[in-house]
């Protein structure tokens, strides 16, 4: 699980990091401008986010980080224990809304509570959504900025292994395993239904990425 966290105090960001790092892979920004392009930009299951940060609050990042992934778990973690602030919160649909000082284990059980939710809320959306991109899993169909993509039923089956495994390395052999069980099939083959899937997914394609002599990967 990954773990996005935006505090502009950096002795408790080291703290975090140190109590939470064998809980999940962790990214830390003291800055939440560059927390929020990282968000945009890349994977992450849930985001604890301080409230008070100087140039920008708490909430207008919520707003933010909600318009780039509406689905991406928020948790505020933050010393304002005002019961105002707590209620504003969680009024504009905040997960959680924990008082520092936080128990390890609690916060971590918190945490991994909301990603679990979000991951069978997603599951039972039927859909996987990376930025602009969106598989609808029923209609096995794709679409790009809410537009149909039409995909061969190979090419969209490369797609859904990539986009179930967001930042795994799927190595080639495995690929044409998966995709063609019995039937033998040359690598070349598999390269030029990738070659086809990038020129139809552009401009999300950049997202696909070929290692060589390995294999292929969708880095968020």
């Amino acid at each position: 699980m990954h773990v996005t966290i935006i505090d502009d105090n950096k002795d408790l960001l080291d703290v975090l990091a140190s109590s939470l790092g064998d809980s999940f892979n962790l990214e830390l920004f003291t800055e939440p401008e560059k927390g929020i392009e990282f968000i945009r930009n890349n994977h992450t299951d849930a985001i604890l986010l301080d409230l008070h940060i100087p140039g920008k609050d708490g909430f207008q990042v919520y707003e933010e980080v909600k318009r780039a992934k509406s689905s991406l778990p928020v948790l505020f973690l933050t010393g304002d224990t005002t019961l105002n602030s707590m209620v504003r919160g969680l009024d504009m649909g905040a997960d959680d809304f924990l008082v520092k000082p936080v128990q390890t284990e609690e916060l971590v059980a918190r945490v991994r509570n909301r990603i679990s939710l979000s991951k069978r809320s997603n599951q039972s959306n039927k859909t996987i959504q990376f930025k602009d991109l969106v598989i609808d899993l029923d209609g096995h169909q794709v679409l790009i900025n809410n537009a149909p993509v039409k995909l061969t039923p190979k090419e969209y089956q490369l797609l859904l292994v990539l986009a179930q495994n967001p930042n795994r390395v799927i190595h080639k052999d495995d690929l044409i395993t998966m995709l063609w069980k019995d039937v033998h099939v040359e690598v070349n083959n598999l390269d030029t239904h990738f070659s086809n899937l990038r020129r139809k997914l552009k401009p999300f394609s950049t997202h696909i990425k070929t290692l060589k002599n390995l294999g292929y990967v969708l880095r968020i």
